[in-house]
């Protein structure tokens, strides 16, 4: 019977619009959290978006040089995912940041990928990925190693598609904090 329940699950995802955005959002965006945590050791805040044909790409900011402060960095790419959102170009978006756990997950990882995922509907959902980089000593002769922790996951608030629409707050509140190690990567 339980080889049965995990059939279907599958199914049932592939079947809920939000469901499959946010997974393929996560995938992408924990892909390319690993590559950049794998090569530099560190993450600053970066995000994801999915065009109105569900194509994913990574979300970019045209300045000659990015701020080295996570937090005003966090700012500077919601407000421009907002207004990609606002023109109706993306369907869905994530926003990822690296922070630093309160209290250790179960597995003793203090640092964690945040992943806050929304649809233009209003679906959203706040994911917690603990993590700790193994190795990337002696010059890096040995490789460093991401080990990844038990994901949590949450319905929350959606703030990027609710931009600009009367009686909805526009700001986006960060999960980057003063004890947060996100530096540029």
């Amino acid at each position: 019977m339980r080889a049965w329940l995990q059939r279907e699950r599958p199914v049932e995802e592939a079947q809920d619009p939000n469901r499959r955005a946010a997974t393929q959002l996560l995938n992408a965006s924990m892909s390319y959290a690993r590559l950049i945590l794998r090569k530099y050791g560190e993450l600053a805040p970066f995000g994801f978006a999915m065009d109105r044909e569900g194509q994913i790409a990574r979300e970019t900011l045209e300045l000659p040089k990015l701020p080295r402060d996570p937090a005003r960095l966090w700012k500077l790419l919601a407000e421009h995912i907002q207004d990609r959102a606002r023109r109706g170009r993306i369907q869905a978006a994530a926003m990822v940041a690296n922070v630093t756990l309160p209290q250790p997950s179960s597995e003793g990882y203090r640092d964690a990928v945040v992943l806050n995922i929304e649809r233009d509907n209003g679906y959203a959902l706040e994911v917690t990925i603990p993590y700790r980089i193994y190795g990337g000593q002696l010059h890096n002769v040995l490789p460093r190693r991401i080990a990844l922790g038990k994901m949590e996951a949450e319905e929350t608030v959606c703030r990027i598609f609710t931009a600009g629409v009367p009686g909805k707050a526009p700001g986006r509140s960060s999960p980057v904090h003063e004890a947060d190690n996100g530096s540029s990567a």
